[in-house]
């Protein structure tokens, strides 16, 4: 589902990123661990473009590969818009910060994307969010706009309409990082579920618990490498990198 190779990244002349090599398969839950600055986030918004590497030996997102082009500058950039729209949209991301539409109800905001980018009938639209709505508990609040929600209802509202483009790859970044304490176990119950269903998943998250639950393989990043991956009992059991035993120590 997606293949990255030497995946480099810099922000104001410091290198992030040190060459990432990442696969994530179909039906697979990655998670990707580690402590503040390691370059997780930024791993995630490479793969769906957000952020643009300045090296790539390797992109392919759903099996297609992705041309990136150099300026005059050297700078990459991709070479067709068109094509990474249509990706994206098979490619959903659910932020820390919810990123909903605040002039908008939550039924609204599930609709948006797939009548005004997929050409889907507003009806049919209005259908899938009342039914994906359900599917995280909050159809009682499809006319609620944001700002009438609590964090956790919103964030739960963000996965909804991730979910409306019928997305093959889902990306999620710290989605409970933003939320009070007392509201992360319903987010987590909603992504369990979604991973129980067979959803390919990579997910940036600080819930070591929630890690160990779900994903079917965790990468540990350090300094912008992939220090150590493995399943679950692996890498919280039997850690080998010394840095990892460290973050593993700090953790418990």
């Amino acid at each position: 589902m997606i293949e990255v190779r030497g995946l480099r990244k810099s922000f104001n002349g410091i290198e992030v990123l040190k060459g990432i090599d990442l696969t994530a398969h179909k039906g697979e839950v990655i998670a990707l661990i580690g402590g503040s600055g390691s370059g997780k986030s930024t791993t995630l918004r490479c793969l769906n473009l957000l952020e643009v590497p300045h090296e790539v030996t390797k992109l392919e997102l759903l099996g297609e590969p992705v041309a990136l082009n150099p300026d005059r500058h050297g700078q990459l950039s991709v070479a067709d818009r068109r094509h990474l729209r249509g990706l994206r949209s098979r490619l959903a991301m659910v932020f820390q910060n919810f990123n909903l539409w605040p002039h908008m109800t939550l039924e609204e905001n599930v609709m948006e994307v797939p009548v005004q980018v997929l050409g889907q009938p507003r009806a049919e639209a209005r259908d899938t969010a009342h039914r994906l709505l359900e599917r995280v508990g909050l159809l009682d609040k499809r006319e609620a706009y944001p700002d009438w929600l609590s964090g956790g209802q919103q964030q739960r509202g963000a996965i909804a309409r991730a979910l409306a483009t019928e997305p093959e790859v889902l990306l999620f970044d710290e989605p409970t990082s933003a939320l009070d304490p007392e509201l992360v176990g319903e987010v987590l119950s909603v992504m369990k579920g979604l991973a129980e269903e067979g959803r390919t998943m990579i997910i940036v998250t600080h819930e070591m618990q929630f890690a160990a639950d779900v994903a079917d393989r965790v990468i540990f990043l350090d300094n912008g490498v992939i220090a150590e991956q493995g399943t679950a009992q692996q890498i919280f059991q039997s850690p080998k990198n010394e840095r990892l035993q460290q973050f593993i120590r700090a953790i418990n």
